[in-house]
């Protein structure tokens, strides 16, 4: 048995100069749907985020919107959603990856600190099911399951938001 590279002729026809960027579609486009499906949550989110001086992008929220969308078959996570158990967290992170991956863009760098706010965000707003697990369980799991790459050190959670 010989091995022997076979070339791939759509690969071999691209001229040595010219690269395709890894993920084509910009989260900013991926989410344009879900964003203007969960107008009202992503503008209470940032302005709950405005006046704690924490960073929580509108792209961010609907990425999560989406992927709770994806995951319960609804259309609607703008009131009450959860209940949120910190066990399976890890699985939501990765449902996060999966809907990045099908809609052919990047997961942000950033998501876990998103989440971190996010869920703040819901807990402080009457938006986090009673039923979910206490936010510093939530944000625990964040903190350890959240970096999307079980391989780098987990990095130190955001400080806590004080209100203006």
């Amino acid at each position: 048995m010989s091995s022997r590279v076979i070339p791939f002729p759509a690969l071999a026809a691209v001229h040595d100069n010219c690269s395709a960027p890894p993920f084509p579609v910009l989260l900013h486009d991926a989410v344009a749907v879900p964003r203007a499906r969960h107008r009202k949550l992503i503008a209470a989110a940032g302005v709950w985020a405005l006046a704690r001086g924490v960073s929580l992008p509108a792209d961010h929220v609907a990425l999560w919107a989406a992927t709770v969308e994806a995951l319960d078959g609804v259309n609607g996570s703008d009131d009450m959603t959860g209940p949120w158990r910190a066990s399976v967290l890890p699985y939501f992170c990765d449902r996060l990856a999966e809907w990045c991956a099908e809609a052919g863009c990047a997961l942000p760098l950033t998501m876990a600190e998103s989440l971190w706010h996010l869920y703040g965000f819901l807990a402080g707003t009457g938006r986090l099911h009673p039923g979910s697990d206490p936010l510093a369980e939530l944000r625990a799991a964040v903190a350890v399951f959240g970096t999307f790459d079980r391989f780098r050190p987990i990095p130190s959670p955001p400080t806590e938001p004080t209100a203006a």
